[in-house]
């Protein structure tokens, strides 16, 4: 590839991330890996609160990133050029995997429309926003990791792709253990020694990362526990991280079947190459088997299919899939399998392609008939890219946290004493951020992956919010918010001061809807009231 090439490449990532829009940290799971990552730092930090302490951080990246801003200019400017880094680094993947597969450079554009700037961007445990993010993700950075490691291994370099493998790890393991099943049979298809050389590197650079997701397989129970932690899964998720509708299992399919078509193409002119892409797409289907019989069907519920993730590398499938029919269009335009190829393309411009998307579709058809852009300067496709980025600015979304709930948690963190142990309502994820206080529980901070952790959660959330039994079965976040309503309704003066007195906590954090009045309490004292929250404590 050109230089020309990759500065265009870059200017199309920023291109997509100005259309997709950002969100500013905090956001997410930021709720959840800064405070671990402080913890981590600084153990002084939520000196009591176990959930935090028995929750393993497997995101070290994250954690670099976040201490590198926290040292420095700060975290959020830090994220927002992360994510910067990433789009570009994500075109410049994808236009790598293209140049492999003897695509033009018009693919690029077009694969950015058909697998990135759209509705549905991953399935279930996937779904992280997409490879182009609007908010930084660790998750998002091992997804480049591999779609990098995957163009490394169509070049036959192969130990450059088992380091890519392994670096991705830091990011997020099972993404990378995914991102090593994808580019390992492929390797494997087309040469194995390809694949061991790719498997030594890997595992050289991923040992310490890997080393906490072995210990929870390891550490997996027994077949009624494991029964236990299955179903704690699924409560403890977003239904559609393991139980994914049929229509977005469909969407996914269509772009399984897209790259399989590509693969048919491709195996006419470049059967080498086809071997390495078929690889590939079974490690693709095989994953996605799992999601469908597995996690859809609820067979074989093994909690090891729990720790997989199936569905969590869906994203790179998403440009993998319309690179290989693409590039087998190009190469074999006079087959029947071209017309299929596009026939199914097609399909998901009509059914997952987002409006703005459409501008990317058309700058690709265009340079199909204009493919000239690899003669430009540089200081064009330089210019061209700051022009994005001035006359593009990609759009801030709103913050979702209410004023009243912020006052709150900011008096909570000015006027508490730093080793203080709160009961809060369990969906309050953000408490710990901004409160910068131990939580007894919360709905957010659970792992499938460490037994200890996620029954200790389980207990704490049926103690404190003591859910009625029609809602002990709901499941993901809607539960989550039942729970408070339960939690906050059976919050009288007595409730509250017996759970103080049952966990050990100084302090009881009470939700208040409009037109509330927050019982007064004789031994409880109202220490902080906004419009959303009521502090209680310490008793008398």
């Amino acid at each position: 590839m050109t230089l020309n090439r990759v500065l265009f490449a870059v200017a199309l990532g920023l291109l997509a991330h100005c259309l997709i829009g950002y969100e500013a940290f905090p956001v997410g799971d930021d709720f959840a890996y800064a405070p671990l990552t402080e913890h981590r730092a600084n153990p002084a930090l939520f000196p009591r609160d176990d959930q935090l302490r028995l929750f393993e951080n497997h995101a070290r990246v994250y954690e670099w990133v976040y201490l590198l801003g926290d040292a420095g200019p700060g975290v959020a400017p830090v994220f927002r050029l992360a994510i910067w880094v990433q789009a570009a680094a994500t075109a410049v993947a994808i236009l790598a995997i293209l140049h492999c597969l003897g695509a033009p450079m018009a693919a690029l554009p077009l694969v950015l429309g058909l697998g990135v700037v759209v509705r549905l961007d991953g399935l279930g445990r996937g779904d992280y926003g997409g490879l182009i993010s609007t908010f930084f993700h660790h998750h998002n950075v091992a997804l480049v990791l591999v779609l990098g490691a995957v163009a490394a291994g169509l070049m036959r370099k192969s130990w450059l792709a088992g380091v890519l493998l392994g670096m991705a790890a830091y990011g997020q393991p099972m993404t990378a253990f995914h991102g090593a099943a994808i580019a390992g049979l492929g390797a494997m298809a087309r040469d194995p020694a390809e694949a061991m050389k790719m498997a030594v590197a890997a595992l050289i650079v991923a040992v310490p990362a890997a080393l906490p997701i072995l210990g929870a397989l390891a550490g997996t129970p027994d077949s009624s526990a494991t029964l236990d932690l299955v179903r704690e899964a699924y409560r403890f998720r977003a239904p559609l991280h393991y139980d994914p509708s049929w229509s977005d299992i469909g969407v996914t399919t269509l772009y399984l079947i897209a790259g399989c078509a590509g693969v048919a193409l491709l195996a006419r002119t470049d059967p080498r190459v086809a071997r390495f892409c078929a690889g590939m797409m079974l490690a693709f289907v095989a994953l996605h088997l799992v999601t469908v019989v597995v996690y859809k069907f609820g067979l074989f519920e093994w909690v090891g299919f729990f720790i997989l993730d199936a569905n969590r590398s869906t994203p790179a499938v998403f440009v993998i899939g319309p690179a290989l029919a693409l590039a087998g269009m190009w190469r074999a335009p006079r087959s029947p399998m071209t017309w299929a190829a596009g026939i199914f393309l097609l399909c998901i411009v009509t059914i997952n392609t987002e409006p703005a998307g459409f501008s990317l579709l058309a700058l690709g058809l265009i340079m199909v008939r204009f493919h000239d852009v690899a003669r430009l300067k540089p200081v064009v496709l330089i210019g061209l890219a700051t022009a994005l980025v001035v006359l593009f600015p990609p759009a801030p979304y709103s913050p979702k946290i209410a004023a009243a709930t912020r006052v709150a948690l900011e008096r909570i963190r000015a006027e508490t004493p730093p080793d203080a142990l709160f009961v809060i309502p369990v969906s309050l994820s953000i408490f710990r951020h901004y409160a910068q206080r131990s939580a007894y529980v919360d709905f957010k901070l659970f792992s499938v992956a460490q037994p200890d952790q996620a029954a200790l959660t389980r207990a704490r959330i049926e103690q404190v919010a003591r859910p009625a039994p029609e809602h002990r079965d709901k499941q993901g976040w809607p539960a989550a918010r039942i729970w408070d309503t339960d939690q906050r309704r059976a919050a009288t003066c007595s409730r509250m001061a017996e759970t103080l007195a049952e966990t050990g906590a100084d302090y009881y954090l009470r939700r208040v809807v409009p037109d509330e009045v927050p019982p007064t309490c004789s031994d409880l004292p109202r220490t902080i009231t906004t419009g959303t929250l009521a502090l209680y404590g310490p008793s008398r």
